[in-house]
């Protein structure tokens, strides 16, 4: 059974060890990742209870650093 990242089209999704589709935020060696409720992998900004964070084009979540003028923190909330 394939587990791990797998890509369909042109959209990422991660199996876990039992075959079912993660949703939700994702610690990848230390990377972390939003997958949304259908298990795609989210890019760009995300609110997430109201809380926004930035992932990259590779989906891994931004921390301390500014995008588009907005500083995100240690743990990549936007720092209002």
């Amino acid at each position: 059974m394939a587990t791990g990242w797998t890509k369909d089209g042109s959209t990422w999704y991660y199996l876990q060890s039992s075959g079912a589709m993660k949703t939700g935020w994702l610690n990848d060696n230390g990377t972390w990742y939003y997958l949304n409720g259908s298990g795609a992998m989210a890019t760009g900004w995300l609110n997430d209870n109201g809380t926004w964070y930035y992932l990259n084009g590779s989906g891994a979540m931004l921390a301390n650093t500014t995008v588009d003028g907005y500083k995100l923190g240690a743990s990549g909330a936007w720092v209002k």
